[in-house]
């Protein structure tokens, strides 16, 4: 293998755009004005989130240059080392503590140094430089200790492109779930907020008159036929098990231990040595996942053999659609979050979980809710799956490919043998 050689980053950029350090003037209606929450990893360009904006002055006088399609902006300041590529058309500007890179064009390709920044190496570079810090940045005269992997254009071009294709796939799968989301909390809505699910003639049940009786329980009217009962009653309703910190790794050794941190991105974060362990405390695909600490974190487990750690809850073999359990219970977590948010930790007890009650629907309707929202569900997993594999296999070639032990002709066997469905792709 040859020896990787390296060049400093402001040595392959063109450019850096580095605007004033202070707050931007800015007015309730305008030009859109992004800040660093907008820059995510899981995401190639901006999101618009929490947005402000400034007016045309302030946009024509204030900021020292505007940033161009592909270029880079970085964060550094707040959350250092997080990039985001700039779109086209540019349909924002960027507020302090980010700056922008425009790459040398005879030197490097943008999603070569894209792809470069967005490696797990140079974050943790990024990462030691501000150890410590009560406000974490990276300064801008130590741009130069990130070093760029010295490649062939038509290696730069490969990696580069194989990096935007993969997240593009990811992204668009991110956004395939979330549309799916959105049409089973529809439906939960009309069915089972506003009662209007289809009675026998097809038609809206309570805005056609169907009957509604009062259910002291619940405290509230619900369709005649249909009852309440307790989550215990509903489901099984599993705590986690007390994992000892000794036991830890994150080296991908022993078993996967999910912890409330993991619970909305279904990550892995740590591995366990501990033995022993009851087979109760394993996670299944589909299972719904509570954090009892905190946020009080809620999902939809998409994995097998991973274990639930202490301070969470499972719940599992429920009569009821998992989507379904899932609205129902989403209301009184929010709210017990929100009762306790002014305390320092939240907290979700036994005793909370016990005072749930469910509205069972009845067995028509539940048939009928179960056959769409099982097939709903089922989807979203395999689609979460798909990009963790993707992910896995995209966060361990680039490397490969940046320091030489991987070729772009063997990157593309190895790629070519992912993409058959018939060969599972193994990492080593």
């Amino acid at each position: 293998m040859n020896k990787i050689e390296y060049i400093p980053l402001t040595k392959v950029l063109e450019k850096i755009v580095d605007n004033r350090g202070k707050s931007v003037p800015t007015v309730e209606q305008g030009f859109p004005l992004i800040a660093t929450n907008c820059i995510k990893e899981s995401s190639i360009y901006p999101t618009f989130e929490n947005i402000r904006f400034v007016d045309d002055f302030t946009l024509n006088n204030w900021f020292r240059a505007h940033l161009a399609p592909n270029d880079i902006l970085f964060v550094n300041k707040g959350t250092p080392g997080r990039v985001c590529l700039v779109p086209n058309p540019v349909t924002f500007c960027a507020a302090q503590d980010m700056i922008g890179f425009i790459a040398d064009k005879t030197k490097i390709n943008y999603k070569y140094l894209f792809a470069v920044l967005r490696s797990n190496w140079v974050k943790q570079k990024i990462q030691n430089y501000h150890v410590g810090l009560v406000i974490p940045h990276f300064k801008k005269q130590d741009l130069d200790s990130i070093l760029i992997p010295k490649k062939t254009p038509k290696e730069q071009e490969f990696i580069g492109n194989l990096y935007i294709s993969i997240s593009e796939k990811i992204e668009l799968n991110n956004r395939i779930n979330r549309e799916l989301e959105a049409m089973a909390k529809t439906l939960y809505d009309y069915w089972f907020v506003q009662f209007d699910f289809p009675n026998e003639q097809g038609k809206p049940y309570k805005s056609s008159g169907g009957n509604m009786v009062y259910n002291a329980e619940l405290k509230r009217e619900i369709p005649e036929g249909w009852e309440a009962k307790n989550i215990f009653k509903c489901c099984n309703v599993q705590y986690g098990f007390p994992f000892s910190t000794d036991y830890f790794n994150t080296d991908g050794k022993g078993v996967p231990v999910i912890r409330i941190r993991d619970i909305l991105e279904n990550s892995i974060s740590n591995y366990s040595f501990e033995q022993n362990i009851d087979a109760k405390y394993l996670i299944k695909k589909g299972d719904i996942l509570v954090g009892m600490d905190g946020n009080f974190h809620i999902n939809y487990w998409a994995k097998d053999g991973c274990y639930l750690n202490q301070r969470a809850v499972k719940l599992s073999e429920t009569i009821l659609p998992n989507i379904y359990l899932k609205y129902q219970i989403e209301p009184f977590i929010k709210l017990r979050e929100k009762s306790v948010s002014r305390t320092t930790v939240g907290h979700l007890s036994d005793k909370d979980l016990k005072a749930l009650s469910i509205i069972i629907p009845s067995k028509e309707v539940l048939s009928s809710i179960s056959s769409i929202y099982n097939g709903l569900l089922k989807r979203m997993i395999q689609t979460q799956n798909e990009n963790q594999q993707l992910s896995e296999l995209r966060d361990w070639l680039l490397p490969m490919l940046m320091n030489g032990q991987v070729t772009v002709k063997e990157a593309e066997e190895k790629l070519s043998m992912a993409a058959e469905p018939s060969v599972e792709y193994k990492k080593g």
